[in-house]
Parts: structure tokens; C-alpha cells; sequence
């Protein structure tokens, strides 16, 4: 039992770190730096790549080790589809949802981007969607978030060098659906939000290598 919940934890850090911008897609894992890094046995590592496995953020390739998954454009729909289900349903019925916080994470979205600062835009716009689906108050929710937001990062950075605006074109967006929550159209914004996400989808397979 405390075993296993030490893998939880790791492939926790581990999880975060990739949604982070921490590792890049395609990456090999070494055993020995991760299990210092996140202070684990290689035993215990061992039991948290299985669950990023599952989960579709690392590949183990026989004879060779683990790597950071590389999106490819059944990944990419695959997410964007889980994304443009949740996120509206989030929008439309998440009962604990502030529209003060996301009209000023915007805000601050749109003052990082005016000032050239796109690491800072990309960390707020991903707080930005976390914070909707926290609204609906589901751990297991939450936690599906969070391993979809680390997929979207490695996705992000697989398509950035030909997509550098990719973070930027979300700020107007989100800003407009903090702006309709907070005037009570949640509907208009759930259909606001979803039209973009899949708009998103279709841009990045344009862009995927």
C-alpha cells in the first residue's frame, strides 16, 4: 500500500513537471536522474512510468528505456475531443466557478503577452482552464485535468516552432469567456469555449510535424 502511494505521488511530480514545460516530447527518461530528481527508489519510479503510460504521457520502447510521449495527430484529436467535453460542461454547470479570478487571470494573460513574456502567458492560460474545471468540484475530474493540460503542453511545444502564437491567440478568448461568465451567458461561453478548442485542434494538425 505505501508503495503504491508513492508511485501516486511521483507520477504526480512527475505529471506536473511535464505540464510544466519541464521535458520535451520525444525525451528519454534516464532511472537514475528522475528517481534523484523526485527523490524515489527505481522500484517505485518504475511503478509511476506505468501510470503515466496508461495514461498516455510517457512510451516504453523495448530495449531502449522510457521517453516522453510525441504527439501525433490521433493524440492530438483525441485530447482536443476530451477537452471540448469537459471544459463546456465546466462553463455551463461548475457551480463553484469565480468570474472575478478568471477575469483578472486574463488580465494578467493579456499584460504577459503585451510584454513579451510567452512562458508567463502559457502558465496562465493553463491556470485559466484548470480553474474551470475545478468549478465542478470532482477530484477525479481535477485529475483528468491535469493529465490533459500535461498532454496539451507536450503538444504545444512539439508544434511552437511553427506555431510561436499558439499561446497568445488564446488570451482574447479566454478573456471573452471570463467576461461572459461574469455577465451570467454561461451558455454563450461554454459554446464560445468549445468552438475554440476544436478551432485549436484543427490548427495544430495543420502544424504537427
Amino acid at each position: 500500500m505505501l508503495s503504491g502511494m508513492l508511485a501516486l505521488t511521483v507520477a504526480s511530480a512527475i505529471r506536473e513537471a511535464i505540464s510544466d514545460g519541464d521535458f520535451q516530447p520525444g525525451q528519454q527518461l534516464s532511472e537514475i536522474k528522475i528517481s534523484q530528481r523526485f527523490e524515489c527508489s527505481r522500484n517505485t519510479l518504475r511503478e509511476a512510468f506505468a501510470m503515466l503510460h496508461s495514461e498516455g504521457l510517457v512510451e516504453r520502447i523495448k530495449n531502449r528505456g522510457v521517453f516522453i510521449a510525441t504527439p501525433n495527430a490521433d493524440y492530438v484529436r483525441d485530447l482536443y475531443r476530451a477537452r471540448a467535453a469537459i471544459e463546456p460542461s465546466a462553463v455551463r454547470w461548475g457551480e463553484g466557478i469565480d468570474s472575478k479570478a478568471l477575469v483578472e487571470l486574463t488580465r494578467s494573460a493579456i499584460a504577459a503577452r503585451d510584454a513579451g513574456d510567452a512562458a508567463e502567458v502559457s502558465a496562465i492560460n493553463q491556470r485559466f482552464h484548470r480553474a474551470l474545471v475545478a468549478a465542478i468540484g470532482s477530484p477525479t475530474l481535477d485529475k483528468t485535468m491535469g493529465n490533459l493540460l500535461a498532454q496539451m503542453r507536450l503538444t504545444f511545444l512539439l508544434v511552437l516552432p511553427e506555431y510561436p502564437r499558439i499561446h497568445d491567440d488564446h488570451v482574447d478568448v479566454n478573456a471573452r469567456v471570463a467576461r461572459l461568465i461574469d455577465e451570467g451567458d454561461r451558455e454563450e461561453a461554454a459554446t464560445l469555449i468549445r468552438d475554440s478548442l476544436l478551432r485549436t485542434c484543427r490548427a495544430i494538425l495543420h502544424y504537427l510535424p
